[in-house]
């Protein structure tokens, strides 16, 4: 009688659990769309001098992105645009005006979701922009005149061998970004919309369980606890819930390739380009989007692992996705390439 009861319970929950996200859906609404040629303004969040900064760095879109008043802002104020700084060189002594280039690989909104973007920068302030390359501000007539004229001769004759004006662009100057092409915000948002109710389902199982073990122990049945019938998980295997391929597909550009890239170990990585340091992924995360050029390089990775008094690095190996779109990172040990065969 007692086992009749607790079966009659447990499935009246499974029922509600599994009812219950089917009455709440709503209909589906059309997806977001960034169309080509779209003008984003934005703002550095450092300090950028060509010549000295380099790597990743983050810009902040200025003002909501909206096509249609009294609607929500297709891109809102304060998001941020990825980028890597792929060239940063100071002013000759001769000849030569300092310059920088920002690869543009992403967007990331404010609920944390990353699309990856073909775009350039086309102004920056007041300075000129050509090939994606910002240059600095020269002065070159009024080092002529200064050279000509009697008084300053001897002054600019000992300033030939100092470098030209620096290149800065700090949190002040505004960068005019334009988008090449398209940019989706459905396939992601599905993408979350499925995960969320995944999620819903999964908390409401756990609940159901919870309900269940105190319904058994009500009638006197003890239940082992979730966490003692699962066995430890060793620390090189890789993530769970990242088993299944990057739905992200690679950007080609006209000198260059964005592709996805996934951390499926359980520590903080840094990826290095050509010995390069490009971004540091955290444990389990991706894809996240890098710029990689055309020509052959070297993708390298290593984990930070933390220790007594410190941390030390540890080699991690970069493969192939099983795609083939980009690269995952997983430990380099015996049981990581025995996993991957399975």
């Amino acid at each position: 009688m007692k086992m009749k009861s607790l079966s009659v319970c447990s499935a009246l929950f499974v029922c509600l659990a599994v009812c219950s996200p089917l009455a709440q859906a709503s209909p589906a609404e059309c997806p977001a769309n960034l169309p080509a040629g779209l003008i984003i303004r934005v703002f550095p969040d450092e300090k950028l001098t060509a010549g000295l900064t380099s790597g990743p760095t983050i810009l902040t879109v200025a003002s909501d992105i909206r096509f249609f008043p009294n609607r929500p802002p297709l891109l809102a104020r304060g998001s941020k645009v990825l980028g890597n700084i792929v060239e940063s060189k100071k002013a000759g002594h001769f000849f030569g005006k300092a310059r920088a280039r920002i690869a543009l690989t992403s967007i990331l909104t404010s609920d944390f979701c990353e699309y990856p973007i073909d775009a350039r920068i086309v102004e920056a302030g007041r300075n000129k922009v050509e090939e994606d390359v910002v240059f600095g501000r020269g002065h070159a007539h009024r080092d002529l005149v200064a050279l000509l004229f009697p008084p300053t001769t001897v002054y600019q004759l000992l300033r030939i061998p100092a470098r030209g004006p620096k290149l800065v662009l700090d949190n002040e100057t505004p960068l005019t970004v334009k988008l090449l092409q398209p940019v989706s915000l459905g396939e992601a948002s599905m993408r979350l919309t499925e995960h969320d109710q995944l999620g819903s389902l999964g908390t409401r199982f756990d609940q159901i369980e919870r309900d269940v073990s105190s319904i058994k122990t009500v009638f006197g049945l003890q239940t082992i606890p979730r966490h003692e019938q699962e066995s430890p998980r060793p620390v090189s295997e890789p993530c769970p819930a990242m088993r299944v391929s990057s739905t992200e597909r690679p950007l080609t550009g006209r000198t260059n390739v964005v592709r996805p890239l996934r951390n499926l170990t359980q520590y903080h990585v840094s990826i290095y380009l050509d010995r390069n340091s490009v971004t540091i992924l955290p444990p389990c995360y991706g894809p996240s989007m890098i710029t990689t050029p055309a020509r052959e390089f070297k993708l390298e990775a290593s984990a930070n692992v933390l220790t007594t008094g410190g941390q030390k690095l540890i080699r991690m190996k970069v493969v192939p996705s099983p795609d083939g779109s980009g690269w995952d990172i997983v430990p380099d040990t015996p049981e990581s390439e025995a996993a991957r065969a399975n």
